[in-house]
């Protein structure tokens, strides 16, 4: 991972994804590319007779908005000795992203948590683990940031999109101190966990398989006990989407994961 995109938004609340950002671009000697977006709905209006155009103030307020947060985020780069490319584009914060990061190995930005679980952050996680090729690193706003030596663990049921999110995630497993496969015991699992952990050996990353008893809850309940349990640091999964009509929506365990947890995701599909 040598390309790495951050989402800068008009959020205070994205610090935490700001130094995930950091740490990994230090962690990994890679490139960081900024971009911010200025969604439509920002700075056009309606008049009385029903046309849309853009207001001059609204966007003049917008883009001293994303001053402001460019030049918050430049500082706390420069205090630790990164550079940073910036990008700044007009148009829905999904379409923005997906466009810049076809050439990024890994896109950065933060998200909501149970409390606010409508927010846009939540829907852009989402779009953005269904739809980009790059893996997706989703952090809480409320976690640390991210600590990429830390105990990694990794949601395994076996599906195209566990595969994915293994194999995009190499280059950070292998900075890990240990590396748990989670997967959960219900006798669905089409490719077992003991081969992903053996696809990880032959990328000299070394993991442990840890078969979960379901219980009486949910798979996504049992999962982040376990992440708890395991102290795990970040967890990387398969975002699974729904049909077109409700492609906005991720699927319940991957939503649950993104509600629920409180340490970063690495997400791919």
């Amino acid at each position: 991972m040598k390309t790495v995109m951050l989402y800068v938004a008009e959020d205070a609340r994205q610090a935490a994804s700001y130094e995930a950002a950091l740490t990994l671009v230090k962690a990994l000697g890679a490139h960081l590319t900024c971009v911010q977006a200025a969604p439509f709905s920002a700075f056009v209006v309606t008049d009385p007779l029903g046309g849309i155009h853009p207001s001059v103030e609204l966007l003049s307020n917008l883009e001293e908005q994303q001053d402001a947060s460019r030049a918050r985020v430049t500082s706390r780069l420069a205090e630790a000795g990164v550079d940073a490319e910036w990008v700044r584009d007009q148009g829905p914060p999904a379409s923005v992203l997906l466009d810049h990061s076809r050439l990024s190995d890994l896109v950065i930005l933060g998200h909501g948590s149970q409390e606010d679980r409508w927010n846009q952050s939540l829907e852009l996680a989402g779009d953005l683990a269904v739809h980009s090729r790059a893996p997706v690193l989703s952090v809480p706003h409320a976690s640390g940031g991210f600590a990429p030596s830390g105990v990694a663990a990794i949601a395994w049921n076996g599906s195209f999109e566990a595969a994915q999110a293994v194999r995009l995630a190499v280059p950070l497993l292998r900075l890990a101190s240990s590396v748990r496969i989670l997967t959960v015991a219900d006798g669905n699992v089409a490719v077992p966990a003991s081969a992903a952990s053996t696809y990880l050996s032959r990328h000299s990353v070394q993991s442990e398989v840890l078969t979960l008893e379901r219980g009486t809850g949910s798979v996504c309940e049992r999962l982040l006990k376990a992440l708890q349990e395991e102290r795990a640091v970040y967890a990387v999964l398969g975002a699974y989407g729904h049909s077109r009509i409700r492609e906005r929506l991720l699927g319940g365990v991957t939503r649950g994961m993104l509600l629920g947890s409180p340490i970063p995701l690495l997400l791919a599909h």
